[in-house]
């Protein structure tokens, strides 16, 4: 997983709301901060294993997903560390000399940490997920690290929960929970709602109110949460942000093994990990470049974009075809070609997962700049070993299906062969996953219990997402609009953002703040037509700014000023 979660622009960019330079609300009453008296509320299911006071700038916050400090500034609160619904399950277990996989006893509990600042703004965000979660990250809503105190919910005075979904693991890519029946309705849908309403409890107690206003955000399987929150329990939360969202959840890890396919064909005899085809192997570095150099070539200037700046801002506009775009290599490959298969490898990709039919297993994706990028290839060709393999979609796509289709298939090896990534039956294999998808993808369009509450819905995805498709996103939105007369704006917006991989990476403006966006349009009303982007200091040009537009719009080059100056484009 990404090592950051989402990323914003530092308030001083929007001053409008509290913890931004000013208030929309009224504060709530001042309350003792004693934060030992938390342990002795009692609430039926629920266990307080710590209530500790923390001072003010006496630690700083974590990446929620490497866990390393980042930012400058954490407020005088108290951190509560609680469990729901204890109990004891299954779990696969490996025996890493073997490889054999047997299920044991396991504890569970719906983990969470909810942290309460002194001075409390009156609202509640909830910090969504990611991976297979399995990991009780630090709750302070942290956004980018270069943000410092500006850049988490904690320091602007919001209340802060997040959760392990109901079982711990050793990574977020830990899929043993998978035998448990009960851990697996909790990681799907249950750990949301159950601590939502425990967290809840525990303000209404601490601090003599509820919330004044809730929120939710979240990328990747947090995105995938936070989807699910609007679908299913509507009165949980007044505004939601999801982004690079997993919602169809078990049709895209049917394609990550459709993909595994593609690549593992072409590899050079030889390389191989302890699963089998080494995937890094299939491209070198001098293939990725070119693949990203030919996108932009191709599709740079396309459509409504016409600016030449390495952004391809309208991605629907973009015809590029690997077979003619890019030249064969007639003899050894040195950087400047590709050969057919690999062509053919990265066109399958990009085409998505199908039935010897034809029928699409998931989705199809758009050409984009950051194709070939290192956060591009970690998903697709060589991430981190996690467990065994270098990819980390086969990582995910293995650790997903655990306990999908029987005991030990997450695992194969020649002494535990129930399942192998390398021999995926498209046709036959998908029909396994369906069970758990209907308790995990957040597919429905009938959000009229949510929009009805007056809840708004901000969703956003990275045009060069390797594992959930702007293209299958684009199309949700284009039904949820259809489900409401053919316009949706009025609840719920789509934001597509260029370049950017999944949740965050590649040569994008990938720094927003999507809190006060939704904040602003929950609180003021005012809906988001454009949130303003900053490129990272490892993008081809660190500080460019960009609007990001509410889709269909894109962003469009005024004709005069700096194209580095998010105020010289229009959305069009």
């Amino acid at each position: 997983m990404q090592t950051k979660l989402w990323t914003i622009i530092a308030c001083a960019a929007l001053p409008v709301l509290n913890g931004c330079g000013g208030s929309s609300a009224p504060p709530p009453p001042a309350v003792a901060f004693n934060c030992a008296a938390i342990k002795d509320f009692s609430l039926a299911n629920l266990s307080v294993i710590r209530a500790d006071r923390v001072e003010a700038n006496t630690a700083k916050p974590a990446d929620p997903f490497s866990g390393a400090p980042v930012g400058e500034y954490l407020p005088a609160h108290c951190v509560v560390e609680g469990a729901i619904n204890a109990r004891t399950g299954k779990a696969f277990s490996m025996n890493p000399a073997t490889f054999t996989v047997s299920q044991v006893d396991a504890s569970y509990a719906i983990g969470f940490e909810l942290r309460l600042p002194k001075d409390w703004n009156g609202r509640f965000f909830f910090q969504g997920g990611g991976g297979l979660d399995g990991l009780l990250r630090q709750a302070v809503g942290v956004f980018d690290p270069q943000q410092g105190a500006a850049a988490n919910a904690l320091a602007r005075g919001f209340a802060v929960v997040s959760t392990d979904a109901g079982h711990r693991g050793t990574s977020a890519f830990d899929g043993n929970f998978g035998a448990d029946a009960q851990a697996r309705i909790d990681y799907a849908y249950n750990a949301v709602d159950q601590v939502t309403l425990k967290s809840k409890d525990i303000v209404q107690r601490y601090y003599g109110k509820q919330p004044d206003k809730s929120y939710f955000v979240g990328c990747s399987n947090g995105g995938r949460q936070a989807m699910l929150a609007s679908q299913r329990f509507a009165s949980h939360f007044d505004g939601i942000v999801a982004g690079d969202p997993g919602f169809n959840l078990m049709n895209a890890v049917s394609n990550t093994l459709t993909d595994v396919l593609a690549v593992a064909a072409i590899v050079p005899p030889g390389a191989t990990t302890p699963l089998g085809p080494d995937l890094g192997k299939a491209f070198s570095q001098a293939d990725r470049a070119l693949i990203g150099s030919a996108i932009v070539g191709r599709c740079d200037v396309k459509g409504r974009d016409n600016l030449a700046d390495g952004i391809i801002s309208d991605p629907q506009a973009c015809d590029f075809n690997p077979q003619a775009h890019i030249p064969t290599c007639t003899g050894a490959n040195d950087g400047t070609c590709l050969s057919v298969g690999q062509k053919g490898a990265l066109a399958a990709m990009t085409s998505g997962g199908k039935t010897s039919q034809g029928a699409p297993l998931y989705s199809d994706y758009f050409y984009d700049a950051g194709f070939g990028s290192a956060s591009w290839s970690i998903w697709k060709l060589d991430g981190i070993p996690v467990p065994l393999s270098p990819a980390l979609t086969l990582s995910l796509g293995l650790n997903q299906i655990a306990g999908m289709d029987g005991p030990g298939k997450v695992f194969s090896t020649p002494a535990n062969p129930g399942f192998s990534p390398f021999a995926f039956n498209p046709d036959a294999d998908p029909a396994k996953f369906a069970e758990f998808g209907k308790l995990a993808n957040a597919t429905s369009t009938d959000l009229s219990a949510y929009k009805s509450r007056g809840g708004k819905l901000i969703m956003y995805n990275g045009n060069s997402d390797p594992l959930f498709s702007s293209k299958d996103i684009v199309r949700y939105h284009s039904a949820l609009s259809a489900a409401n007369g053919g316009d949706a704006s009025s609840f719920a917006r789509l934001f597509l953002v260029p370049g950017m991989a999944h949740c965050s990476g590649g040569p994008a403006t990938d720094g927003f703040d999507p809190l006060t966006a939704i904040q602003t349009w929950v609180e003021q009303g005012t809906a988001p037509e454009v949130i303003v982007a900053k490129a990272g200091p490892f993008t081809p040009w660190p500080g460019r700014t960009r609007p990001l537009c509410a889709h269909p719009k894109v962003a469009v080059y005024k004709g005069t000023g700096s194209v580095e100056d998010a105020s010289n484009f229009s959305c069009q």
